[in-house]
């Protein structure tokens, strides 16, 4: 039996929602270390046994229009060990640049524990800045969800609205428009 669990980063995200389609919402705070944490917390509850996490939440892009919601295909994360391997790969751990969620969608998530701000470009690196322009989307929390659940055969995926563009000044204003249109396509939140 499946037992469902969302991961989201902000109650703002969700309207405070305690659950969604029917299933328990585990708010982990925003950045990849608070993602590890809760995707933890998750797999090692032993009263709900939950067999697949959900992460759902905003995110920027300045390849999709904001309020589009998209289903992450691939995801990358942000680790530069330069010049000891390339950007992106941490070392040691081969394969490591991207861990692929679903081969049926071509929406790629860059995560980082930066803000995208498009008003302060030149404090970012060059690398950075590639994976920001490559990728179809960029959040905080995707890809540290990801690896957790993958290391310990937890089935993972992620559904994202653009919020920003690297401008957050609506960002809450944009995450209630994001969110009600996923619980529109997908179902009622409680």
């Amino acid at each position: 039996m499946e037992n469902k669990v969302f991961i989201v980063a902000s109650p703002l995200e969700t309207n405070g929602a305690k659950k969604i389609l029917g299933h328990n919402v585990i708010y982990s705070g925003i950045g990849k270390i608070n993602a590890t944490i809760a995707a933890m917390t998750a797999i090692k509850n032993t009263q709900e046994l939950y067999t697949e996490i959900i992460n759902i939440g905003s995110c920027g892009s300045h390849n999709i229009t904001q309020g589009e919601l998209v289903k992450v295909g691939q995801v990358y994360q942000d680790i530069d060990l330069t010049p000891l391997t390339s950007y992106g790969e941490t070392l040691f751990e081969p394969n490591s640049k991207q861990i692929d969620l679903d081969i049926n969608s071509s929406i790629s998530c860059f995560t980082t524990d930066y803000f995208v701000d498009k008003n302060q470009y030149n404090k970012y690196s060059d690398y950075y800045l590639s994976m920001v322009e490559d990728c179809s989307i960029f959040d905080m929390e995707c890809y540290a969800l990801a690896k957790v659940c993958k290391q310990f055969g937890i089935k993972f995926s992620s559904y994202k609205w653009v919020s920003d563009d690297g401008d957050g000044s609506n960002w809450e204003e944009d995450c209630k428009i994001g969110f009600k249109k996923f619980t529109k396509s997908f179902g009622e939140a409680k």
